[in-house]
């Protein structure tokens, strides 16, 4: 019984280890539930880290140039209770892109169990910023649709505009996206997804 315990623990701890398979619950208002399969490359209760390889239905540019293609590799930060999540893109050949910003609901709970992140509710507005820091704002005509259509309250647009204003500014600055962002790299080539 005692080594029947024993090996339950081992296979419980791997299961619960990193990196560890993820799936991102992503929410688009007002019900739309996306999910997307990732690697869990850090926990913290303030903080996921989750390696993703980007699927779109067409590649995607910014300032004339694709940033978004089948392929390319996403390390995205989820944090704890902030309007915005974050991640730095990198094309097939790892090279740096930029970073993909979503403002988002404020998630409380990063995790609703070992295996899914919490519901992650989209607010529409999105902001690119290039290595270099040159940004781009988009999707504000998305968000005005989805106010014509009351698929989001007033009262959470006004939010979501005044959080993609703040983070505006801190790019501006030179102080977003943050050091410990910035950091990141991609996995070494055999710990890749």
């Amino acid at each position: 019984m005692l080594a029947l315990a024993k090996r339950l623990d081992v296979v419980g701890m791997r299961a619960h280890s990193l990196p560890r398979s993820v799936i991102i619950e992503y929410k688009r208002l007002p019900n739309e539930l996306r999910q997307f399969h990732g690697v869990l490359r850090e926990e913290t209760p303030n903080l996921l880290v989750v390696e993703q390889k980007i699927k779109v239905d067409k590649p995607r540019r910014a300032f004339g140039e694709v940033v978004a293609a089948n392929g390319y590799l996403a390390i995205w930060c989820i944090f704890r209770s902030k309007w915005y999540d974050i991640a730095k893109f990198y094309d097939r050949k790892l090279r740096f892109k930029g970073y993909y910003c979503d403002i988002i609901k404020p998630v409380p709970k990063l995790l609703r169990n070992k295996t899914r992140t919490a519901i992650i509710t989209d607010l529409f507005l999105d902001l690119w910023i290039t290595p270099e820091g040159r940004y781009l704002v988009l999707d504000e005509d998305e968000l005005g649709v989805a106010i014509r259509k009351h698929a989001i309250s007033n009262t959470l647009a006004k939010k979501a505009r005044k959080q993609l204003n703040s983070l505006v500014q801190l790019t501006k600055s030179g102080r977003f996206p943050t050091a410990s962002v910035r950091e990141l790299r991609p996995p070494r080539r055999r710990e890749r997804i």
